[in-house]
């Protein structure tokens, strides 16, 4: 099991492991996942559905490790954490999607931050309800060392990377040595989002306050505005 292939499985693979643990960890409810295949691939050679199970990182390493058993697994799998729990899954059953950015609120406006045309934040719903993310995370000199796709996390490695999940609260990333973090609050139905990011050798801050590109403040003629059904929220160039 030592081997990744989490960024191997097929996508309508991810897709039906997402909705069968019902969008989040089959442990834990968390919604950032990797695959897991309860009997080892190198035993079936084969991506089977049937066989495997939607898992976060941090209990994806200890997967990795041998922590878990195939049964204990398997158990998961029939009674996933989010179909026991329901109100731990990232999700709201409202209409809209607001998300606030800076000091700016975007309504059902997906693309929330693209530099240099490249989308590096993006939050959409499946079926209208839970959260789907796509992120790309570089560092200073501009190497892509991590990706959410559809909330499913591929990193160079799982050093160094810190993932907290508080159901209903927020979802954290971080990576101090990368001097890399994205959170995302839930408050009421709206989303809340700060970050510490990099793209092409240009440094992004977001805050509650403003969005910072190098130390320029970008943005600047949406805030304090509530804007609907715009294609892109923040765009920028460096």
């Amino acid at each position: 099991m030592s081997v990744d292939l989490g960024r191997n499985v097929p996508l309508q693979i991810q897709r039906q492991l997402r909705k069968e643990c019902f969008f989040g960890c089959a442990l834990c409810g968390s919604p950032l996942l990797k695959y897991a295949h309860i009997v080892p691939y190198n035993r079936i050679q084969a991506f089977l559905p049937e066989n495997m199970i939607s898992l976060c990182p941090p209990h994806y390493d200890k997967y990795d490790n041998g922590d878990f058993s195939e049964s204990y697994l398997r158990d998961a799998k029939r009674d996933p954490h989010n179909k026991l729990h329901p109100q731990d899954a990232f999700f709201v059953e409202s209409q809209e999607l607001v998300i606030n950015v800076g000091k700016s609120k975007f309504i059902n406006t997906h693309r929330v931050l693209v530099i240099d045309d490249f989308d590096l934040i993006t939050v959409s719903r499946d079926n209208g309800k839970y959260f789907l993310l796509d992120i790309n995370f570089f560092d200073r000199i501009n190497n892509l060392i991590a990706t959410v796709l559809e909330n499913s996390w591929v990193s160079e490695n799982s050093v160094g990377w810190n993932i907290n999940y508080s159901p209903q609260k927020f979802l954290a990333i971080q990576n101090p040595q990368r001097n890399t973090t994205f959170e995302i609050t839930m408050e009421n139905t709206e989303l809340f989002i700060t970050a510490m990011m990099y793209y092409n050798n240009s440094q992004i801050r977001v805050t509650r306050d403003e969005i910072l590109l190098n130390e320029n403040e970008i943005g600047i003629e949406f805030k304090n505005s509530v804007l609907k059904n715009y294609d892109v929220a923040i765009a920028a160039y460096t």
